[in-house]
């Protein structure tokens, strides 16, 4: 058990689409199971006392769903190595708006441990501009200097031994090749914490 991050790329527009709904978020984070957007809308939800009493009809809440494009959908599954990716990130590119944080969130629907957080596809251009010009050297520097200790998996990160070396790079590879999905397709993301 833990904290993991994962992302999920998608168009503006789809982002733009759950901000204005944001129930929508339940489409994407859980696609293959409609209980949890049916909920959110009230589907199924009997009418109130007061509204049964007063002979008040229950309307029927509209049910809406997302498209997706080709290029969308491509998943980044960090596990637990998100702040430890933060922390060297952070400090090789100090200036880069933080992708671990979101530029905002899409609703107050909880999705994991709070709401979905998004980018926007310019902030996206403006993150791979600055994380994919970090090199596995430059990150490794960076997490043999910096004080670990206090971060998600500080007992991990503090040890610096190969498999803490080796957790960070496997997931720092997974993000590179993430960002560059979205940055060739002109994508946002949408961030969960499970």
């Amino acid at each position: 058990m833990g904290i993991c991050f994962s992302a999920c790329a998608v168009r503006d527009q789809t982002i733009s689409d759950m901000r204005a709904d944001p129930p929508l978020v339940w489409r994407l984070v859980s696609p293959d199971d409609d209980s949890p957007y049916l909920n959110e809308i009230g589907f199924g939800r009997r009418a109130s006392l007061l509204d049964r009493v007063l002979g008040r009809k229950k309307e029927s809440p509209v049910m809406r769903t997302l498209s997706f494009t080709e290029p969308e959908l491509e998943m980044l599954d960090l596990d637990k190595s998100w702040d430890g990716l933060n922390a060297c990130l952070s400090d090789r590119a100090p200036d880069a708006p933080p992708f671990f944080e979101g530029s905002g969130q899409i609703g107050r629907i909880e999705v994991g441990y709070g709401p979905a957080l998004f980018h926007m596809s310019d902030t996206m251009r403006t993150i791979a501009d600055a994380y994919l010009s970090v090199s596995e050297g430059d990150l490794l520097e960076s997490f043999n200097r910096i004080d670990m200790g206090k971060r998600y998996l500080g007992d991990l990160w503090a040890r610096r031994d190969e498999d803490a070396k080796a957790y960070l790079l496997e997931n720092f590879s997974a993000l590179r090749a993430f960002l560059q999905h979205v940055v060739d397709n002109d994508l946002g993301v949408v961030i969960q914490y499970t």
